[in-house]
């Protein structure tokens, strides 16, 4: 049996999430646990619930969709990815996994088709991080990597806790977190670059991660008024922190074309016109193919701080607070991809991802695999973030497939 993928109902459900949150440059802001996120969730879930799908919740807000399969013993196949944006989102990244999930579970339903095994469509909580650090927190908890109290302590920039921001959205579900009971793990994202679209491939075959390290910042210098301060008597946290920023930009430009490098959120104290700063603190990151280029870059960004603590007179806290990678994802799953994809007459490309997504925490617990679907331009994290129907329609056909390989057919409703 051969289904295929209705584009155009997959395309209006990602248009109709993208209502949700709307940006006026045409983007999506719903960042985790906000009201947005729980009104696309509700969304999201009405339509799960219309395919008779049962929904489970766990205490961190990951949402897990399941279908019966004819031997409910083996374990289930699992997809999916999150509805989470950052501040400047766009309409696909995250949302297109989950919908292309759905789009597949409404597809079996079309054809009457019954798989052996249970599958399993998943909505993590709260992957971007860009409300509560760390990012892939859903994933991280549900994974056994970060304990389910110290997220639940995490706060946002507004001193809001994810405990609070899960009863105030009605997201707190009553399972404990713990890993599921999968045979395998799918997930399709857009790509975020420009490879795919430069090299003309239709599929990209995710092998392996970046290895990333997370790090926050705490600049620490003195208070005192603008005008009556000596400029070679200041402590200023924020001059500093400009120097740190272009400290971050410089290693990553070394560490290319493998490596990146960015300094991406800041808080200065007490941000107030009449004073020279005191506190600043900044987020930063440095990644690589290579762990151990990885750790190089942190030991150069690690000599750079020193050197401008020392030059400045300032004291710079550094709280490495997460990692990820680099993974490497499980062969057959790729090879299956790949051989989906050649099915359908579809080129593809074997792919490192650089950025982080939620399989990067399932892979060390179930064979997992992603596919990447074109980014037109390499644009992502903005409004103008774009995949055609008909690219994100290929992609979900192949998980389709894969899909129907992995968890076997029988007949019947």
């Amino acid at each position: 049996m051969n289904p295929t993928i209705n584009a155009d109902r997959l395309w209006q459900s990602i248009m109709d999430i993208a209502e949700i949150g709307p940006t006026p440059e045409g983007g999506s802001r719903r960042l985790a646990l906000t009201a947005e996120d729980a009104a696309a969730r509700t969304l999201f879930l009405r339509w799960c619930q219309a395919l008779g799908l049962h929904h489970q919740q766990d205490a961190i807000g990951n949402m897990f969709l399941h279908r019966t399969g004819i031997d409910m013993a083996t374990p289930a196949v699992a997809f999916g990815s999150h509805l989470d944006t950052v501040p400047t989102g766009g309409r696909f990244d995250g949302v297109a996994g989950v919908l292309a999930g759905l789009g597949v579970i409404r597809t079996l339903d079309d054809a009457g088709i019954r798989t052996r095994a249970p599958l399993e469509l998943v909505n993590w909580m709260n992957e971007e991080g860009s409300r509560f650090r760390p990012a892939m927190m859903g994933s991280r908890v549900a994974a056994g990597e970060l304990p389910l109290d110290v997220a639940l302590a995490m706060t946002d920039d507004d001193g809001v806790s994810v405990a609070q921001a899960l009863a105030d959205s009605g997201q707190a579900g009553s399972l404990t977190p713990a890993p599921r009971d999968w045979s395998a793990w799918l997930e399709l994202h857009i790509e975020q670059g420009p490879v795919m679209e430069a090299t003309g491939a239709d599929i990209g075959i995710v092998v392996g991660t970046m290895h990333a390290r997370y790090f926050q910042l705490a600049i620490t210098g003195e208070p005192s008024h603008v005008g009556p301060t000596e400029m070679n008597r200041r402590h200023d946290s924020l001059a500093a922190a400009a120097e740190v920023i272009l400290a971050v930009e410089r290693i990553g430009l070394t560490a290319e074309p493998f490596g990146r490098a960015s300094a991406s959120w800041i808080e200065n104290i007490p941000n107030a016109r009449g004073n020279v700063p005191h506190i600043t603190r900044l987020h930063c990151d440095v990644r690589h193919n290579s762990a151990d280029e990885a750790v190089a870059m942190e030991a150069s960004l690690r000599r750079a701080l020193s050197d401008i603590a020392r030059r400045r007179g300032v004291r710079i806290d550094v709280d490495p607070y997460a990692t990820f990678g680099p993974i490497v994802f499980d062969t057959k799953l790729g090879a299956l991809l790949r051989g989906k994809a050649a099915g359908r007459q579809l080129s593809t490309r074997d792919m490192i991802a650089a950025a982080g997504h939620d399989s990067v925490l399932m892979a060390p617990l179930v064979p997992s695999a992603m596919l990447f679907v074109p980014s037109v331009a390499g644009i992502t994290h903005n409004p103008k973030e774009y995949s055609t129907k008909e690219q994100i329609a290929r992609g979900t056909q192949v998980l389709l497939d894969a899909v129907l390989e992995l968890a076997g057919t029988g007949a019947g409703p």
